[in-house]
């Protein structure tokens, strides 16, 4: 595609865990009223169809002015088999959508006033970064979650196009990802992490996550991207939030539940500040999306493209998926883009690798990528007008002076889940490879690890 050269550097941003209705849905809703975003309505029959129970009480989507935390630790559960009772039951290949409350385990919380935030979504002050790029770019509201299933599956189909594992393990097994794909083909390529890179769950990444300039501190973007030559630049970035599941140090910023939304939209801004103030803008093309949507409620059913296992892969229920997952949050943010437009055709996490196919793989990423029957990220591009400058990012001080202060010391979750397991194990992993407190990436956490405030 002759087009695509016009695009020298492609920016990758997955974020955690929130859904399409929970952090845009409010477009459609006044005072925006938006006809072209597929988002909530407040007529009756609508909140009819969508109103999910939970022990009897009628519960429908409301707004929540809270940004900045879930209570009580509050992250509901969304493996496989969670996803499933979230959808409801199929019936003529559409989802009810109306299992996202009842699903939760008691477990998790008995609080009505808790459960229920799972059918909350946000308005345009509590998610300025998400508004100003729904405003100023490109917003896609057919872009599901590759899977109805969690975290490290999702990320695996996001990353290859297929996935070994169908629910969450503590240590990824090894399979092919992207960074194997760009090197094969002579792409350029880099990660900025701000905490620990995910694929340090993938035992064979360890060394290279440790030491090599395939792996840099998120402190670094905005100087490389400034003060780098064309020749030196990645033609392919991906830049990683602070996990919320991980031990990590200050803020989480991937927006995953428990933790709101505040720190991860300071973290969008942080990344887009990075590249509209770089040289490389022009001809520059960044896609955010969210791994999942965290159980959080959508309205939209998601269509029935399958996903099947693939040879060796083990799976905990060997079905096929037989449909995406719901809908995530996801915008196109690139001077190739028309200023506040959606897009409506079927995206997923693979519609990334279409784009880098058809860029770098004379069309192709690979014969499972090709023949998924969803669009790619380039078909909503627009190269006969470009946008010549960039708009200035909000101003979020007050914004973000609202929120608690930063966590002093070391978080380490409590390692209850999979996921959670996985990530204490990749800090061992770090440290049986060679790290230790004077790691100029990874000393600082190891050493608040080892030596807990008293």
């Amino acid at each position: 595609m002759a087009k695509l050269d016009a695009i020298k550097t492609i920016v990758v941003v997955m974020m955690e865990n929130r859904s399409f209705d929970h952090m845009l849905g409010y477009l459609s809703l006044p005072p925006f009223n938006r006809t072209d975003v597929d988002g909530l309505k407040n007529d009756a029959a609508w909140l009819a169809q969508f109103t999910n129970y939970d022990n009897g009480q009628a519960i429908k989507p409301f707004l929540n002015l809270d940004p900045y935390d879930m209570p009580d630790d509050f992250d509901p559960p969304h493996e496989r088999p969670n996803m499933a009772a979230n959808l409801g039951a199929l019936q003529n290949n559409f989802y009810p959508m109306n299992g996202f409350v009842s699903a939760i385990p008691s477990s998790v919380s008995t609080l009505p006033d808790v459960r229920k935030l799972v059918m909350s979504y946000f308005g345009a002050e509590q998610v300025p970064m998400s508004h100003f790029f729904s405003q100023n770019f490109a917003i896609c509201d057919r872009w599901f979650s590759a899977l109805p299933a969690g975290t490290q599956p999702n990320r695996l189909m996001s990353m290859s196009g297929e996935t070994m594992i169908d629910v969450n393990h503590d240590i990824l097994p090894s399979q092919d990802l992207v960074y194997d794909w760009l090197t094969a083909h002579g792409v350029s390529w880099r990660v900025y992490h701000q905490g620990i890179p995910f694929f340090t769950m993938m035992l064979k990444w360890v060394p290279e996550i440790l030491s090599s300039n395939y792996f840099r501190p998120f402190s670094d973007l905005a100087g490389d991207l400034m003060n780098s030559s064309p020749d030196d630049l990645p033609q392919v970035i991906f830049v990683e939030p602070t996990y919320q599941d991980a031990p990590h140090l200050g803020f989480a910023t991937d927006e995953h539940a428990p933790s709101g939304v505040s720190n991860g939209q300071e973290f969008l801004m942080q990344v887009y500040n990075a590249l509209v103030n770089s040289p490389f803008w022009d001809n520059s093309l960044m896609i955010v999306d969210y791994d999942e949507n965290g159980a959080f409620f959508d309205h939209v059913s998601p269509p029935m493209i399958p996903t099947a296992p693939q040879a060796g892969a083990v799976w905990s229920n060997p079905a096929p998926f037989i449909s995406l997952g719901p809908r995530i949050p996801a915008f196109v943010i690139s001077p190739f883009v028309k200023p506040g437009s959606v897009y409506h055709g079927i995206l997923d996490h693979t519609s990334v690798l279409k784009l880098i196919g058809e860029k770098f793989g004379n069309g192709s990423y690979s014969p499972l990528v090709d023949a998924r029957q969803v669009q790619s990220i380039s078909d909503l591009l627009n190269f006969d007008k470009p946008t010549a400058n960039a708009p200035a990012a909000p101003a979020l001080d007050t914004y973000l002076a609202k929120r608690p202060p930063a966590p002093i010391g070391a978080t380490v979750p409590t390692p209850d889940t999979n996921l959670k397991k996985g990530f204490q194990q990749a800090v061992s992993n770090l440290k049986q490879s060679g790290a230790n407190i004077n790691h100029p990436k990874f000393g600082e956490l190891i050493y608040e690890m080892d030596n807990p405030p008293a």
